[in-house]
């Protein structure tokens, strides 16, 4: 019982020890391999594990003390959006399981228990995305911001994501 509640008090003062640190995943510009860094104790560049590619960071005051993403520290840009924490890749592959499951029970004739299971999969996916927190993503790189600022950035906008994710592909050298 001892055990258990160390266990728990250590865990909240992990969580505690986290608690105004802003979290950055900087994407590599040559592998797109994400870089996980803590904001406060942020060196000036960092090494990509994938490709061995050096990329050097500047974090602005904001950004280091968590009180907002203001400049992005991989590529300089100030234009950010914000989307939900959530890999885009598991939402797709539960509806998929759900419309395959649901697909055998259609062919049997089984078309309630098909809609039914459909319905299951779209209502796990809806709960499970409205409990996630959001993420700030950078638009010409696509570094992700995670921490306890305030969220001030837009949504996602497709128009300036094209702009700029093409002006920094030509800046990298990728275009």
């Amino acid at each position: 019982m001892a055990r258990v509640a160390a266990e728990a008090r250590s865990a909240r003062e992990r969580e505690s020890d986290n608690l105004g640190v802003l979290e950055i995943v900087a994407k590599c510009s040559q592998c797109d391999a994400g870089l996980p860094v803590r904001a406060a104790d942020a060196p000036a560049a960092i090494k990509c594990g994938r490709c061995g590619t050096e990329i050097p960071i500047s974090i602005s005051d904001g950004v280091r003390e968590d009180r907002a993403v203001d400049r992005c520290p991989v590529c300089g840009g100030g234009d950010f959006y914000i989307r939900k924490d959530f890999d885009p890749k598991i939402g797709l592959a539960v509806v998929v399981i759900g419309a395959l499951i649901s697909g055998v029970f259609y062919w049997f004739g089984k078309d309630l228990v098909a809609y039914g299971i459909l319905g299951c999969a779209a209502l796990i996916d809806l709960v499970v995305y409205g409990r996630l927190g959001d993420v700030t993503v950078c638009y010409r790189c696509h570094s992700e911001f995670r921490g306890a600022y305030r969220r001030t950035a837009p949504g996602f906008d497709l128009h300036t994501a094209d702009e700029l994710e093409l002006e920094y592909e030509r800046k990298i050298g990728r275009r």
